[in-house]
């Protein structure tokens, strides 16, 4: 067998390197409805996020949604097509709001986005997870993915990777976590917060504190759980999900029809004026919100908990197809309206409605379908970030739908 030169054997290796990193894009993949959808988008995502970011000391709590809505589409907009001005744009808003996050002298685990202008020393968990966990642990995915991502960007990503990791678990560092047995687990909120001059901690006096934390806002979270999982392969963070769905699904009020569960459900001392589990009045309500995002959100966490073995079974999601397809859905094919999780409606104002949950269009045709016709509805309306909707449609039905678990698998080992 004639021998291939060393030079040109080395030119082989390398080539086919090259081919099997080059994996194509889902976009590249797309149908031509897709890449037009997405090409509408994209000049939006990029608009959005070369606006001036806010400071924080100046903004109320709407703060965390609108930067996270400038941030988060960035990064998943860059998983959909790899083109590398994404990454280029998200790089440095990241980086300002950083800028903008309390450090505290001694204790990292007080770290934190905490003192804004209309709720100072009002930290939540999900305004961590909206704002850092979710799209710095995305960009570790992109970025690990790719020979030429990791030579630029690879020790910013693994550094704020390590931050990350550690930004989850100060969460039980600060006395926020607790074990409830054969019910699970679950968060509160704090009850102290740090003094931005001094560092010292400084008990919280309002009604949340110490209280439970609402189940949309630790669904939220859920996502960031599951994406250090795929990323690390650290069981830990699948314990962590299947404690607080255990929780969560022991208070779904069941019937033939449909499930529905409250806001929030009193769990801790903290929750009531005797400061006693169980006596007396509580201190916030226990009931079905107006807001039915809030509601969306909760599926949102059941999906992601499901998509790594975390405690959902089949059933369970069936019963929330079977409540948003035939209890909330009111039968609109043009325009689709739902009924609240609690099966009222009112026509008139913002909330008081429900909502498409289109984290179930994993397993459900006719999620996929409705979630199409309420896209073109939004996009001809110029709606608020009807882009970001349209980024999830592209991404979520570029996969079939299927009742396997997207992501039981560990992680392989970090590149060297």
């Amino acid at each position: 067998m004639k021998r291939l030169p060393i030079l040109s054997l080395l030119s082989v290796v390398l080539l086919a390197g090259a081919v099997s990193a080059a994996e194509p894009s889902l976009l590249s993949k797309a149908g031509p409805e897709e890449k037009q959808l997405y090409a509408q988008a994209k000049p939006l995502i990029l608009a959005e996020a070369a606006k001036p970011p806010l400071i924080l000391k100046d903004s109320v709590e709407s703060y965390f949604w609108v930067m996270s809505a400038r941030l988060a589409p960035l990064v998943r907009a860059h998983g959909y097509s790899k083109e590398p001005e994404l990454l280029e744009a998200f790089v440095p808003l990241m980086k300002q709001v950083l800028s903008q996050r309390y450090i505290h002298p001694s204790k990292p685990e007080w770290s934190g986005w905490f003192h804004y202008k209309d709720r100072f020393g009002d930290a939540m968990i999900d305004h961590d997870t909206i704002l850092y966990f979710v799209p710095v642990l995305r960009f570790v995915r992109e970025v690990r993915a790719d020979a030429s991502l990791r030579s630029r960007y690879g020790e910013l990503a693994e550094k704020w990777l390590k931050d990350v990791q550690a930004s989850i678990r100060a969460w039980d560092r600060r006395g926020c976590w607790h074990e409830l047995g054969d019910k699970g687990g679950w968060y509160s909120n704090p009850t102290h917060y740090p003094d931005p001059n001094t560092g010292e901690l400084v008990r919280r006096t309002d009604i949340f504190a110490g209280g439970v934390i609402p189940y949309n806002k630790v669904h939220a979270f859920c996502e960031a759980l599951s994406l250090a999982y795929r990323i690390t392969g650290d069981e830990w963070y699948v314990q962590r999900m299947a404690k607080c769905a255990k929780r969560f699904r022991g208070n779904w009020r069941v019937d033939d029809k449909h499930a529905e569960w409250n806001y929030r459900d009193h769990a801790f001392a903290g929750d009531y004026v005797s400061g006693v589990v169980g006596q007396g009045k509580t201190r916030t309500g226990a009931f079905v919100h107006v807001k039915g995002g809030y509601y969306a959100l909760d599926v949102e966490g059941v999906v992601w908990c499901y998509d790594v073995g975390a405690f959902y079974q089949r059933a369970d999601i069936e019963k929330l197809i079977q409540t948003n397809l035939k209890f909330m859905w009111m039968g609109d094919e043009k325009d689709p309206k739902f009924r609240k999780i609690n099966g009222t409606y009112k026509a008139e104002g913002k909330y008081n409605k429900g909502y498409l949950w289109t984290a179930l269009a994993h397993f459900s045709p006719e999620v996929r379908r409705l979630w199409k016709t309420q896209l073109e509805t939004q996009r001809k309306a110029r709606r608020w970030m009807w882009w970001a909707s349209t980024l999830d449609y592209l991404v979520e039905t570029s996969q079939p739908v299927s009742w396997e678990p997207r992501y039981v698998k560990k992680a392989p080992a970090p590149p060297s």
